[in-house]
C-alpha cells in the first residue's frame, strides 16, 4: 500500500479581509491539482494522502451547505471504510474550518496537521512536524500580506524546512469568492521538468500571473483593445 499513498502537504486558509478560500500544496506524485483541491467560494478541502475525490467534492457540497467542518470530517468518518488512510482539511468563508490525519503512517516518516484561526496546514510522508510548524508560523505571521501570496510563502516555508525531503513533482494554488462562477486563481504544475522542484516552479508561474489576477479575473472582459501590459500601466482599475 506504501508505495500507492501520495505524500503530500498543504494550506487550506481563509482570508478575514476579503472572505476568500483557498488550498496551496505541494507533492512528490504527478498532476495532485486533478484529485486533490476542491475550490468554491464558499469552501476550500484538500483530500489527500490517499486521496478520494469522492470524499473532497462531498466535502465541498457539505461546506457550500454552511455544515460544520467537525461536522463534516465525521460524517465522512462514518461512512469511508478506508478513512485511516485519508488527510482531510476543510475551511469555510467564514472561517470555520477543521482537519483529520488517519492513523495509517508510513514507516520512518511524518504525518499530521495542525489547525488555527481561519486556517489548517497538514501533511504526510514529511521529514517531520518542523515542516507544518513553518507553515504556519509563515502564514500566522504574514496577516498585512496578500492572501494569495501569503499561501505561496507557506507553502515555500514548508518547502524550506524539508517537506517530503525528496523532489515535489506537481504543486497548485487556487482560491475562491464567494458569488463567483470561477475561481479567483488556479495555477498548477503538473509535472515538474527532471530537475526541478514543483513548488520553486509554481512560485516562478506565480509571479508571473498574480499581478493580472483582476485583469482576467473581470477587466479584459469588457476591454479587448487593453493588454496586460497596458491595464498594469493605467494603475490596474478595477473597470
Amino acid at each position: 500500500m506504501g508505495d500507492h499513498v501520495e505524500m503530500t502537504f498543504s494550506i487550506v486558509a481563509r482570508d478575514p479581509l476579503t472572505g476568500a478560500v483557498g488550498v496551496c500544496q505541494g507533492t512528490g506524485s504527478i498532476a495532485l491539482a486533478s484529485r486533490c483541491p476542491q475550490v468554491s467560494g464558499e469552501a476550500a478541502v484538500t483530500s489527500q494522502w490517499h486521496s478520494d475525490w469522492r470524499l473532497g467534492l462531498r466535502a465541498l457540497e457539505r461546506g457550500r451547505a454552511g455544515l460544520d467542518p467537525v461536522l463534516i470530517l465525521a460524517g465522512l468518518a462514518e461512512t469511508d471504510p478506508l478513512f485511516r488512510y485519508r488527510q482531510i482539511g476543510v475551511v469555510l468563508d467564514d472561517g470555520r474550518v477543521a482537519a483529520h490525519t488517519g492513523d495509517y503512517v508510513e514507516p520512518g516518516l511524518y504525518a499530521g496537521h495542525r489547525v488555527g484561526d481561519g486556517y489548517a496546514v497538514l501533511g504526510n510522508g514529511l521529514v517531520g512536524p518542523d515542516v507544518l510548524a513553518a507553515m504556519a508560523e509563515s502564514f500566522e505571521g504574514e496577516s498585512e500580506t496578500a492572501f494569495e501570496e501569503r499561501l505561496m510563502r507557506a507553502l515555500e516555508a514548508g518547502l524550506a524546512a524539508g517537506g517530503e525531503g525528496r523532489r515535489h513533482v506537481s504543486s497548485s494554488i487556487i482560491t475562491a469568492v464567494r458569488g463567483q462562477r470561477r475561481p479567483r486563481l488556479d495555477l498548477r504544475v503538473d509535472i515538474a521538468p527532471e530537475g526541478t522542484d514543483a513548488i520553486v516552479d509554481l512560485r516562478r508561474i506565480f509571479d508571473e500571473y498574480a499581478p493580472l489576477i483582476d485583469y482576467y479575473g473581470s477587466y479584459w472582459l469588457d476591454h479587448p483593445e487593453v493588454t496586460g501590459e497596458q491595464w498594469l500601466a493605467l494603475g490596474s482599475p478595477l473597470s
